[in-house]
């Protein structure tokens, strides 16, 4: 017999069966957000600002202390007409995508950029100290000749940080030329608005920033203090190229099905940390799968955060043929081993073809959660991934390719979840059930997340380890959810808390019909 499982009061989801012994005649289903009517909701605006590149390098917050939300956004700083002089040159057109790159490093001056809100909607760029565009206060608050260039920077709020000096952090790729003087640095900051940049280079193991690919995403464990970085590691990513093989131009060397040797696709590669600004040696953590992902498929970037005792995580996966990025929903019970929610369907997909963001979506920060709702701030494009930048190097027949990139092709918007509502378990005419294993927790009251419908209901029976009906909790007695709730506390005819759960543990047995039961928790 299998050891209960303490789930103490933490908010238990069915993203995975890790508590589900049983079930019969209920579904599972993952629910996509809702994108909001007025996205997008920030965009370019501001003549200082040349190339916003609302990205994964985006980060939103909201401090509660001072009632604010935050972002902190990229512009590229790009010369575009420079840039396609230089991937154009004679030269530069024989050696193919390292030109484009060179050239695209040599005509950036990438910073990072502050706007703040009220609601979280309506987004103002407030003038700072720290850069002036001619006469004129910007809201650039990092990156210059002195700081450098940043780019694919990851900022968060750390709740559990002492030093109100460093409440905000910030990792990031800092160049004061180009990719070969390019370091991995860290900034800190008491507001967001105003940063102090660490005297050294952040170290990863015995690597530095070669090994890093430019999407960096930091988290941190809000119970533990401990701080995770998510990334894709270049060294670990392009094997050698065999020279019998086909040569083609394009984003990255060919792929080997089923040769984990030669293992070329973006994959997430993860590190654990008690020090944010030291990390050990970078582990693989997430890679495609040849037979469950499609062939093309390679995992740009991940941004992960926790709903009780479970790690969730928004992957971005790259369509390489398609040049498409869209958002998956992913789960972890120890932070480094993933798996994908729903196979079938992205959580967060690309709008349609006239959309502002129709041909990528980008998640490089963590939810916000307002009242009873999830808010998802992403990044939309109605660019390709890269067929704006090095389509007309390479004779792309696509319009990209041949008006560039105007600045305004990427922005910032929202797309709302039911709070706790990322999967539910769902019947239909015929009465559903679900048991779970046995379980411990230190709570007295049930709870639940849950909706019904057409004379639907929702009815609970707990039993013992050995699943016996406890007296007192049968379904018979068991008081009928009915409606639409958050947080809804389950009561019997005679009990209105739940039985001590002692060293053995209770299994809890869900009955209904059609219901869609999102979550559960013990108060």
């Amino acid at each position: 017999m299998l050891p209960p499982i303490n789930i103490g009061n933490d908010t238990q989801l069915f993203v995975d069966n890790y508590l589900i012994e049983l079930v019969n005649f209920v579904t599972k289903t993952m629910h996509q957000p809702t994108k909001h009517p007025d996205n997008p909701l920030i965009t370019k605006d501001k003549p200082w600002e040349i190339l916003p590149y609302f990205r994964n390098n985006t980060s939103v917050h909201f401090d509660k202390d001072e009632g604010l939300y935050k972002l902190w956004y990229e512009d590229m700083g790009w010369d575009y007409k420079k840039f396609i002089e230089l991937q154009n040159s004679a030269s530069n057109r024989d050696v193919g995508q390292s030109a484009g790159i060179d050239a695209y490093e040599k005509t950036c001056f990438n910073k990072l950029l502050y706007a703040e809100s009220n609601d979280g909607i309506e987004w103002t760029k407030p003038e700072l100290n720290y850069e002036k565009y001619k006469d004129t206060k910007t809201n650039i608050c990092l990156g210059s000749k002195i700081h450098g260039k940043v780019h694919s920077c990851s900022v968060i709020h750390d709740p559990i940080e002492t030093n109100i000096e460093k409440k905000y952090k910030a990792i990031y790729w800092n160049s004061k030329g180009g990719l070969e003087d390019t370091d991995i640095s860290s900034a800190y900051s008491p507001d967001g608005k105003t940063w102090t940049v660490s005297d050294k280079p952040i170290k990863i193991g015995q690597l530095y920033e070669r090994q890093l690919g430019d999407v960096i995403i930091l988290s941190v464990n809000e119970t533990t203090g401990e701080y995770y970085l998510d990334t894709r590691a270049r060294a670990m990513q392009e094997p050698p190229l065999n020279p019998k093989h086909p040569k083609i131009r394009g984003w990255g060397p060919a792929h080997y099905p089923g040769n984990k040797f030669r293992i070329s696709k973006r994959r997430i590669f993860s590190s654990l940390s008690t020090n944010w600004t030291e990390w050990p040696i970078l582990q693989e953590s997430f890679v495609p799968d040849d037979i469950l992902d499609n062939i093309d498929d390679e995992y740009y970037g991940l941004s992960r955060f926790q709903i009780g005792n479970l790690w969730l995580g928004i992957l971005q996966i790259f369509q390489r043929t398609h040049n498409t990025v869209d958002l998956h929903l992913v789960s972890s019970r120890d932070g480094f081993s993933w798996n994908r929610v729903d196979m079938t369907k992205p959580f967060l997909p690309t709008g349609n073809l006239a959309d502002w963001d129709s041909f990528m979506a980008d998640f490089g920060t963590r939810p916000v959660i307002h009242d009873n709702e999830i808010r998802f701030y992403y990044s939309g494009a109605n660019v390709h991934h890269d067929w704006w930048m090095f389509g007309e190097m390479e004779g792309l027949d696509v319009p990209e390719a041949k008006y560039g990139f105007d600045g305004k092709s990427t922005a910032l918007g929202l797309a709302t979840l039911r709070k706790n509502g990322f999967v539910s378990i769902d019947s239909t005419v015929r009465e559903g059930v679900l048991q779970t294993f046995a379980l411990t927790t230190t709570g007295n009251k049930l709870n639940i997340n849950a909706i019904s419908q057409n004379n639907g209901y929702l009815l609970v029976e707990i039993t013992d380890h050995k699943d016996d009906v406890i007296d007192g909790y049968s379904k018979s007695e068991c008081i009928p959810f009915k409606g639409d709730s958050i947080s809804h506390n389950i009561n019997w005819e005679n009990k209105s808390s739940i039985p001590d759960s002692g060293s053995k543990g209770i299994k809890i047995r869900f009955y209904s019909r059609n219901c869609k039961l999102f979550s559960f928790d013990f108060s």
